[in-house]
């Protein structure tokens, strides 16, 4: 790999811990309606650069988060 390609994978890396972080924040905490648009602005922030950065990792990220989901409601579901 050359120079550019460690930095773009550093950078879609670091965009992708942020998003996690911001959705972690987001369903832990019970914010007010001005909080709940800061960290919601701050997501749609990330999403946009990891979008604009590469598409590909963008749609990866969203396919991620979906299964995650539905193994988290899967599991919920096998336990009741």
């Amino acid at each position: 790999m050359i120079q550019e390609q460690y930095r773009k994978f550093a950078e879609i890396q670091y965009i992708r811990g942020r998003l996690d972080e911001m959705f972690k924040l987001d369903s832990m905490l019970d914010l007010d309606m001005s909080g709940m648009r800061k960290v919601d602005a701050r997501i749609t922030k990330y999403l946009n650069k990891l979008e604009r950065l590469d598409s590909m990792a963008y749609e990866l990220y969203h396919i991620e988060r979906e299964n995650i989901k539905h193994t988290i409601q899967r599991n919920t579901n096998d336990t009741d």
